[in-house]
């Protein structure tokens, strides 16, 4: 009965390779820098796990046994297949063919994808973003690989997550163009939030745990509208619902910026407004992606 193959390893194998390749022991040792004892003991062992010679010695020479000769192209392949386990494809973002599914609410689709897709386009045209909205599944979600992104405010995040501060910016209060809250600036620009209460407000809803949950930073101030007009969570219609109203929404600033360049809207900061931090978060499992690696790079350095 030939021995355990428990007692070969690579070495083993890669010796294997080399007597097959040049019928000598001393040659083969030399190959792989094994000294002519550790050589022999090598091939002893090939010999006694495989139940053959393998290799025997011939009036011109070393020659193969008909099991060695049969072994050759097995082993061979067997050690290209080795190599692929470990061989690492170097990423190249101009070749890269890669779908991204990244978790988000409209908020970071504008003001975070929009300008990677136009840098993705021209660097990386390969590169597909597949956005899906942040849910009570998404930390979930990013463990098991069916995301691999996510962007978020700040929130405390379980162990082996990972979170990069994309940028921080404070809310601001988004009006018509001619809104009576412009003439009510102070010197410094901002404004006060017991102003803005004397007129309807829409507020947003943000996505927490398995609701979605309305963020009112006027009732944060001790001056809640006594009017809400409307309750959503699509930052992107805003400019739709203020243009020809005296409503008015509080929204991160980015974020309030894109819609007013897109419409006849101004952005009003709020007195005493404190910043937030909006984030890149990933698993651990994707820590070492290296095409994962290079877009988060890409993403911090787009919103730096």
């Amino acid at each position: 009965m030939n021995a355990s193959f428990d007692n070969l390893d690579l070495r083993s194998l890669r010796m294997l390779k080399q007597l097959l390749d040049l019928k000598s022991v001393t040659k083969a040792g030399e190959a792989l820098e094994l000294s002519q004892p550790a050589a022999s003991r090598v091939l002893s062992r090939l010999r006694l796990t495989l139940g053959d010679p393998l290799l025997v010695r011939g009036r011109q020479g070393n020659t193969l046994t008909p099991r060695g000769e049969e072994l050759r192209p097995a082993v061979a392949e067997a050690l290209r297949s080795i190599s692929v386990l470990f061989e690492r494809e170097v990423f190249a973002p101009s070749t890269a063919k890669l779908i991204v599914r990244i978790a988000t609410t409209d908020h970071g689709a504008t003001v975070v994808l929009s300008p990677l897709i136009e840098m993705l386009g021209t660097f990386a045209p390969g590169i597909t973003l597949e956005v899906t909205p942040w849910s009570a599944q998404t930390l979930h979600e990013l463990e098991t690989g069916w995301l691999d992104l996510a962007l978020d405010s700040e929130s405390r995040l379980p162990e082996n997550f990972h979170a990069r501060t994309l940028y921080r910016e404070r809310s601001v209060c988004l009006v018509r163009q001619g809104h009576p809250l412009l003439d009510g600036r102070r010197k410094d620009g901002s404004l006060d939030p017991a102003l803005a209460s004397a007129y309807p407000q829409i507020v947003l809803l943000y996505p927490v745990g398995d609701r979605l949950e309305g963020d009112d930073p006027l009732a944060r101030f001790g001056h809640p509208s006594p009017r809400i007009a409307l309750r959503t969570p699509y930052f992107a219609s805003a400019p739709m619902m203020l243009t020809h109203t005296d409503h008015f929404i509080i929204l991160p600033s980015r974020l309030g910026r894109v819609l007013a360049d897109s419409a006849p809207l101004s952005q009003i900061p709020l007195r005493g407004e404190t910043p937030f931090a909006y984030r890149l978060i990933w698993h651990e499992r994707t820590q070492k992606d290296e095409g994962l690696g290079w877009l988060r790079a890409q993403m911090y350095r787009l919103l730096k």
